[in-house]
């Protein structure tokens, strides 16, 4: 279980998913599409500095005593992205690659801890792998490629939910603010929803709120580049969207397994996004979760109860050095602070 969380927490970036109806209608003239402008040829890099904690107790007949009660990880990632030629081609539409260039992780526990350290190394056997996925014109990225052979075990064994991670990252970066597919101005408002991926008990979703503040100087600034971004502060919170009779998911199910418990979350972020070119310049996130969830067997009856926190930090930035070209400002409209 703390496997499968740190996992999932630590490839993820901030969930900016698909907009409802805006809360607020500024003026017009200020509205932009957060959408990223890809060029075959491009080439940036992101740098991803992670750190997680988790809290977890483990109790039932396979009780560990010894089993650490605090483990931390840090993981710090250097990402370069690379634009393609679509295959086959399609007017605005390209293909995406992500390496992983440098991929470094250390564990401290409150007792020597193999699993943590073994996690640890799994993050460092990132670097050097690569992924690629394809791009349309509207923004949908689709056919993902190289995910089995990123040199983590829970791909090799072709786990969907460690594949839908990974797709997820990729996904957010390639898609801007959620895939927005309309304009917003700042002071405007939307909401979403998508279901909490990964977890043991069925119907939990991730619920946002997030709102364009206002445009300003891009953090990280590059002193001699200056340009302005979009500031979109987002809320999270995991929650139980509907009442279930039986919370199990298929892929326990089919191993024999029942679920039942509570699982909640919350979290929020705050993005930049380049006014110029849609691309995310740089995001911070931090949030937790908590679980107390009983995993019991219908073979043996046996059961194991888990409890705990996961706290984590995130911060996502666009490398300087690989600033993109200037190029002419998108929307309806000049956009103005």
């Amino acid at each position: 279980m703390k496997t499968i969380v740190l996992f999932l927490c630590g490839l993820l970036p901030p969930c900016l998913v698909s907009a409802q109806a805006p809360a607020t209608s500024p003026a017009a003239s200020q509205r932009v599409r957060l959408a990223p402008q890809f060029v075959p040829g491009q080439t940036f890099r992101y740098q991803l500095e992670y750190r997680t904690t988790t809290e977890t107790r483990r109790t039932g007949l396979v009780q560990d005593p010894q089993a650490p009660a605090q483990l931390e990880i840090t993981w710090s990632a250097l990402v370069r992205l690379e634009v393609l030629p679509a295959e086959p081609p399609a007017p605005g539409s390209v293909r995406l690659r992500a390496t992983y260039e440098k991929s470094s992780a250390t564990a401290r526990s409150d007792i020597h801890d193999p699993e943590g350290a073994s996690l640890a190394a799994q993050y460092s056997k990132l670097q050097g792998h690569s992924m690629e996925c394809a791009r349309t014109a509207d923004g949908k990225v689709s056919n993902f490629r190289g995910l089995q052979d990123l040199g983590l075990p829970r791909f090799d064994r072709g786990d969907p939910k460690a594949v839908a991670a990974v797709q997820d990252w990729l996904s957010q970066i390639s898609s801007g603010v959620g895939g927005l597919a309309r304009e917003v101005a700042p002071g405007e408002s939307w909401s979403s929803e998508q279901p909490a991926a990964g977890s043991p008990l069925l119907g939990l979703v991730w619920r946002t709120e997030s709102t364009y503040l206002r445009n300003e100087p891009c953090r990280p600034a590059v002193p001699l580049d200056p340009e302005q971004c979009a500031v979109i502060l987002t809320k999270l919170e995991m929650s139980q969207s509907r009442a279930v009779r039986d919370p199990t998911p298929d892929d326990y199910r089919a191993r024999g397994l029942r679920t039942a418990g509570t699982w909640s979350g919350s979290g929020e972020s705050l993005t930049y996004v380049s006014l110029r070119t849609g691309w995310v310049v740089s995001s911070t996130q931090s949030g937790s979760e908590e679980m107390d969830v009983n995993v019991s067997s219908t073979v043996d009856e046996t059961s194991v109860r888990y409890a705990g926190r996961v706290r984590s930090q995130s911060q996502l930035s666009l490398l300087p050095q690989a600033a993109p070209p200037p190029s002419t400002p998108r929307g309806g409209g000049s956009v103005s602070e």
